[in-house]
């Protein structure tokens, strides 16, 4: 099974099929970067057939690249990111999380996943967050949808002014075509997870955006939405 990342950088249809160890049946090949550094493969590059039973099984694509310095402060209790899915056998759902600013900011954009193709969402800001009768909003801040899975990060049509120690909520309800559970979230779940903290967050769930669940508490996880 595959065990390893690694960076596709680009292909040669007429790459021989005669170079590999074990040759496949025709030629060409994916033209791959390694990370054990330059003294590996031709200065850390080298070549994977097109036929290879793994290369295709696992794979992300990145469509935008935005700088490091976008943004001067993130929230998110999700540092490991996407684990699973959670929801209520329904494609669509709603989700939030509270945050606390450490300073007078301003709220730019919000980040989630789109867990499978053709995700609808609709986005919400709460400015100040006092329970969850808080998280009953009737007018999104920035609706949208998704061609494809993945991680995406949605600036907002209007920035929004926030107060130092004010908690604020975001709210998405996504909608997510014949998923039952639509909503990404961390959690322990094998070796690789294990060290998955979850008492960092303060994340909600709701099938109607009127009664809300604590995602901690109930389902033991965090909800992935920065």
């Amino acid at each position: 099974s595959a065990n390893h990342d690694i960076l596709i950088i680009g292909w040669d249809d007429s790459y021989q099929a005669a170079n590999f160890t074990n040759p496949p049946s025709g030629n060409g090949a994916f033209i791959c970067q390694n990370s054990w550094g330059n003294q590996f493969g031709e200065n850390g590059i080298f070549y994977v057939s097109y036929e290879d039973a793994r290369i295709r099984e696992t794979c992300v694509s990145y469509a935008v690249i935005e700088n490091t310095d976008n943004y001067g402060q993130i929230y998110q209790s999700d540092l490991c990111g996407w684990v699973g899915q959670i929801g209520y056998g329904s494609d669509t759902c709603y989700f939030a999380n509270v945050y606390t600013p450490t300073g007078n900011e301003t709220l730019e954009a919000v980040g989630f996943y789109a867990t499978d193709r053709n995700t609808s969402y609709e986005v919400y800001v709460v400015e100040r967050f006092a329970d969850t009768s808080s998280l009953v909003v009737w007018e999104p801040d920035v609706a949208g949808s998704f061609e494809t899975a993945g991680y995406y990060t949605v600036p907002l049509e209007e920035t929004v002014s926030l107060a130092a120690g004010e908690p604020f909520a975001v709210l998405v309800k996504i909608t997510t075509p014949d998923s039952p559970y639509p909503v990404a979230a961390e959690y322990q779940a094998d070796e690789m997870t294990q060290n998955v903290t979850i008492d960092d967050g303060q994340g909600y769930i709701s099938n109607n955006g009127y009664l809300w669940t604590r995602t901690e508490q109930q389902y033991g996880c965090n909800i992935c939405l920065k």
